[in-house]
């Protein structure tokens, strides 16, 4: 078991200048445009000289399939590494332009879109509202349990229900609450049908509602002889619906009185679709069935190979309709008689979607397919990152479906590609998969290759221009620790206790060295000739850089998961123990040391004197680098695992209260806060005018102003989110890892 993993974030790396790194290891400020590694240099000063942001305005967002950790930034491309396996490099001037919005949980919801608004519910208890041209979310309300039901928007208003029992109507616009209405039980699948000034929804208390589309008043109920997850359609002043009484229902829209019904031979979870007087529904018996909408009488039924609770969409002359077993129909709307089949590779329960000679239907299988309606030929298929029982909407151009991984994506309709935006363009460089998480390992960069470690046990090389694959090399335990570069070696921790150091242009080994615990966050320093580093078994160690050697180790009281910085001859250090030391760099002798009030996971950052670091008793840190003395603490709204940044004045934070901080160096005051609704353990990294820091919330976001100018404008954020048919990223299972920690065997 690879025990205990941490919550700090730690990382290295290094541009490598010819023969003058070892000047960089002292505390010089890093270059105006780069930010190569992690903590900035290899001595881990975390300072920069580069023009910082004043204000929190987002430049742009890059929103993945998976935690964000710390990036690194080389010219134009910034580097950094995902939960999804993969390592990506995005252009550092815009990010993605191509959208997918996440939200906290599956997406079964069928998004409605409405005057360039993009309404969609989650499974993490919101309905959200999206910017459908670039994804930016305009608002959320979060209700008691799950929405699925898919949202109906008339009039201004958005209605829907949640599994909290309640029917809600929400300002379109705004997301204010109008009003709610609480059925007897859940409202799982059941959406709400608007029409006449009436909301027609299903309920778990096995009743169909019509209430006062404007106020919420009970108008009528209905009681079927089971739950009705069915939605309701409406038709010339009758309303149909399904129930798990295996019964379609026609019930009078005024008066709820009852018309007729049809027993089918199974639960009915489908939907109707009323055209041309009938009503077509499909039933868990397997078969889709035509209905006459004056008597309920059967035209015609057609059976399939499973359930059918895919709800049919009639398109002319054709009804289209999924099936459980892995099929999409097409189908004589008049007579039954089959048309066309394709077969998915799992269930199809979604509706499909038509629009301009085009069918859109999602799978199980992750998938989600363009067909041509004539024949049936596919077109194109997107993969997502998990099932589909969204059903797609299409509206402008795209098409619009929610996925198992907790996407909400925006296709090109006759593409596949993710979205589009007629004045930007894909600014993903390349992405690359390896066979397990990148986890806190940030990118080194060096002479045109990306080092970066994985939880599959390598250390890999890539090309950083193309993301070729140069080398790996494999140890014996995840690699979360982020590599460096010093004198043609690659320096790196793994969690097999070993420190190893190995040819950056081969891969072969050089040396390693032992420790007695896991080397797990903690990420090597060099200064001096001699790597630096801390392990679990609660020591700091300095090794020779050419051959491994120990020089010396120092106890402290508990893991060492801080990557150490050095300046002037000193090293700087946390432990879990709650210290923070400074520790002479040539013998390890004690300087100077620190109490805080929580265990420090955070890596120190050098500046003009002073350290600056993070503690789990939500604290940020100034010291005097000389004597320890507190100069300012800064009380954040959470645990400080982020390691500090600083440029121009300004450090630069995260904390797990998901607010990025921006305060005075000199005196701790805030400047500037932004909250990224996600934790953030992330370490910012600056690079010319930038600052770039990953969050829980999967996005990456880069601060600062469009022009080269410093601004005093209220900040404003810029959602330029990402390409998922390419990509998808980023780093680290936090509370986990802070749970193991504190409990410490």
């Amino acid at each position: 078991m690879k025990a205990l993993v941490i919550i700090s974030l730690v990382l290295i790396v290094l541009f490598l200048v010819s023969g003058v790194l070892e000047s960089v290891a002292s505390a010089d400020k890093i270059s105006v445009d780069a930010w190569p590694m992690f903590r900035g240099d290899l001595s881990h000063s975390g300072a920069s000289s580069s023009p910082a942001p004043e204000t929190n305005q987002t430049l742009w967002k890059f929103n993945t399939g998976g935690q964000v950790d710390s990036p690194t930034v080389v010219g134009s491309v910034v580097f950094f590494g995902s939960f999804d396996h993969k390592i990506y490099a995005v252009n550092a001037s815009k990010g993605a332009v191509i959208w997918d919005a996440l939200t906290g949980a599956v997406v079964i919801s069928r998004p409605a879109v409405v005057d360039g608004i993009v309404y969609v519910g989650s499974e993490d208890h919101n309905l959200y509202a999206f910017n459908a041209t670039n994804g930016d979310k305009l608002w959320n309300y979060t209700t008691g349990n799950y929405v699925d039901s898919d949202p109906a928007v008339a009039n201004g208003i958005v209605y829907f229900g949640s599994e909290d029992k309640n029917v809600y109507a929400l300002n379109a616009t705004t997301g204010a609450i109008i009003w709610s209405y609480a059925t007897g039980y859940k409202i799982m699948m059941s959406s709400p049908m608007v029409s006449g000034g009436m909301v027609y929804i299903g309920s778990e208390d096995d009743k169909v509602y019509a209430l006062n589309a404007f106020n919420g008043a009970f108008v009528w109920s209905y009681a079927t002889g089971s739950q009705v997850v069915s939605s309701p359609a409406v038709s010339n002043g009758v309303v149909y619906v399904g129930s798990d009484d295996n019964t379609v229902y026609a019930v009078n829209a005024n008066s709820g009185k009852s018309i007729w019904n049809y027993s089918t031979g199974g639960p009915i979870y489908s939907s109707p679709d009323v055209a041309d007087g009938l009503v077509y529904i499909g039933s868990s018996d397997g078969k889709i069935y035509a209905l006459k909408t004056s008597n309920g009488k059967e035209a015609w039924n057609y059976t399939t190979g499973g359930i059918v609770a895919s709800s049919p969409t009639v398109d002319g002359s054709v009804v289209y309709v999924g099936s459980e077993d892995n099929k999409i129909y097409a189908l004589n709307a008049l007579n039954g008689q089959l048309l066309w089949s394709y077969t998915t590779g799992d269930f199809v329960i979604c509706r499909p979607a038509v629009a301009q000679g085009m069918v859109y239907v999602g799978s199980y299988d992750g998938k989600l397919y363009a067909l041509d309606a004539s024949d049936g030929v596919i077109a194109w298929s997107f993969a997502t990152g998990g099932e589909i029982d969204s059903s797609p909407t299409v509206a402008g151009g795209l098409v619009y479906i929610g996925s198992h991984d907790g996407e909400v994506l925006a296709l090109n309709a006759s593409t596949g590609m993710v979205g589009y935006n007629s004045e930007m363009h894909n600014d993903v460089v390349w992405s690359y998969t390896t066979e397990g998480m990148v986890m806190f390992s940030s990118p080194a960069v060096a002479n045109d290759v990306v080092y970066v470690g994985s939880y599959d046990d390598n250390v890999y090389a890539l090309n950083a221009t193309t993301g070729a694959y140069i080398w790996s090399y494999k140890t014996g335990d995840p690699v979360v620790s982020s590599p460096s570069l010093y004198n043609g070696l690659v320096f790196v921790g793994s969690e097999d206790h070993n420190v190893y150091a190995l040819n950056a242009l081969t891969g072969a080994l050089v040396w390693k060295y032992t420790t007695g615990g896991q080397i797990m966050v903690s990420s090597p320093a060099v200064y001096s000739g001699r790597v630096y580093i801390g392990s679990n078994d609660d020591n700091v160690y300095c090794l020779n850089a050419p051959n491994g050697a120990l020089v010396w180790k120092y106890a402290t009281n508990g893991y060492v998961v801080s990557s150490p910085a050095i300046a002037n001859g000193i090293l700087y250090v946390g432990s879990y123990d709650h210290e923070i030391y400074a520790l002479n760099a040539l013998n390890g002798k004690l300087v100077w040391n620190y109490t805080t009030g929580g265990s420090v996971a955070s890596s120190p950052a050098i500046a003009n004197g002073v350290v600056y670091l993070g503690s789990g008793d939500d604290k940020v840190y100034a010291l005097d680098a000389s004597n320890g003395r507190v100069l300012w603490n800064y009380n954040a709204g959470g645990e400080v695992a982020s390691s500090p940044a600083v440029a121009n004045g300004v450090v630069y934070v995260g904390s797990y209260d998901g607010n990025v901080y921006a305060l005075n160096a000199v005196t701790g005051t805030s400047i500037w806060s932004y909250s990224t609704e996600g934790m953030v353990v992330s370490s910012p990294a600056i690079a010319d005018g930038t600052v770039y820091v990953g969050s829980y919330n999967h996005i990456l976001y880069a601060f600062g102003s469009p022009s080269s100018k410093q601004t005093h404008s209220p900040p404003t954020v810029i959602l330029v989110s990402s390409i998922l048919a390419i990509i998808v990223v980023v780093s680290c299972v936090l509370a986990t890892v802070l749970y193991r920690l504190k409990h410490k065997p």
